[in-house]
């Protein structure tokens, strides 16, 4: 038995479409040099509903930039144009697809799957996946369609098919049994949680947003209007504005967080104090979603997941402020690199079936 499903990670800069196959089979849920190198990983393992072992596969995948600057209908003809092309690629039809799933960057709600709110306006209270199956000349009565938060993504194929997997291993249990909370450290800080296999929506799609909690009162102004939001802190831009503030007076040259990481490697001093802070944040804000979510892991994806500095001693301080005594939880890397966005929009598809 083979499900194929195509999964959309939407992005202000890039659509990224890929065509995942589920069959029977094994697959370790182990670590693989893709992994440990944040790139995109091609099979790996999922529990099925009922309980069944499957494999994975991203049997084709294209990327063409969102060019958001040239409207709505553009990126609307240009996803079309992906599931075709990818189709092609992998020598199948569309008619073979159990349904398109999309990670849509921003609050998506759960009845229309229009975007309510995010940074790519362009995309915001527009009816997507309907638009996608106008312009290939389908409708919802033949093919099923789902729509979710790309963090909310991240997080359930993480869940299903990556770390989840891995941690349900250790215990003997059923990855689907587990509570997870996936954080997104990129340019922003995004986050889901997935409890019992399924993502945590809330009433209009909202839940989850733990970005735009607040980590430091009275703090730095954010785009939605409050201040002192975890994103303005938790994020690759706010190290990068940290650093740079401290150093001004000595400025030589910008330093993105890739550079920050490596001049505090280096034992720069404020590159080290920046860091450190960054950890110190990270930590609080971990220790603050235990005690609402209980979870049986953490796992942080973005580019920022990637630097080894990040989890130095950070179980061990989420641990030291929880509410509930001996709550170490286990705070993992990403297993599926960059392909987390488009296994967990397959997943939307596929995973009730």
């Amino acid at each position: 038995m083979s499900l194929f499903a195509m999964g959309f990670d939407v992005g202000g800069t890039k659509i990224e479409a890929a065509l995942v196959r589920f069959s029977e089979g094994r697959l370790a849920p182990s670590v693989s040099d893709a992994q440990r190198a944040g790139t995109s990983v091609e099979h790996f393992p999922y529990e099925g509903r009922d309980g069944r072992r499957l494999v994975g596969e991203v049997v084709a995948r294209q990327r063409v930039a969102t060019e958001r600057q040239n409207g709505y209908e553009p990126i609307v003809n240009k996803m079309a144009g992906l599931v075709k092309s990818v189709c092609a690629a992998a020598g199948v039809t569309p008619e073979v697809l159990a349904g398109l799933g999309f990670a849509i960057p921003g609050a998506v709600d759960p009845t229309t799957l229009r975007m309510l709110n995010g940074n790519t306006l362009v995309l915001k209270d527009r009816d997507l996946t309907s638009d996608v199956l106008r312009a290939l000349g389908l409708t919802q009565q033949n093919v099923l369609v789902k729509a979710e938060n790309d963090a909310n993504c991240f997080a359930l194929g993480e869940a299903l098919c990556g770390a989840g997997v891995a941690h349900a291993a250790t215990l003997g249990q059923s990855a689907r049994r587990l509570t997870s909370v996936g954080i997104i450290l990129g340019t922003g800080c995004g986050g889901g949680v997935v409890v019992n296999g399924d993502t945590l929506r809330g009433r209009r799609g909202g839940a989850g947003e733990v970005g735009h909690t607040v980590l430091k009162e009275g703090g730095l102004p954010c785009y939605c209007g409050n201040r002192g939001c975890a994103e303005q802190y938790l994020s690759g831009s706010g190290l990068e504005q940290a650093f740079n503030a401290r150093r001004y007076s000595q400025v030589r040259e910008f330093q993105d967080a890739r550079g920050i990481f490596a001049l505090a490697e280096a034992k720069d001093p404020i590159a080290v104090a920046t860091v450190r802070a960054f950890r110190n944040d990270l930590a609080r804000f971990l220790s603050g979603l235990t005690s609402l979510f209980d979870p049986d892991f953490f796992v942080l994806g973005g580019g920022v997941s990637l630097q080894p500095a990040v989890y130095e001693g950070l179980e061990a301080e989420v641990a030291r402020s929880a509410f509930l005594p001996q709550s170490t939880v286990p705070v993992y890397r990403n297993f599926l690199g960059d392909s987390a966005g488009v296994v967990g929009a397959a997943l939307l598809v596929v995973k009730d079936m």
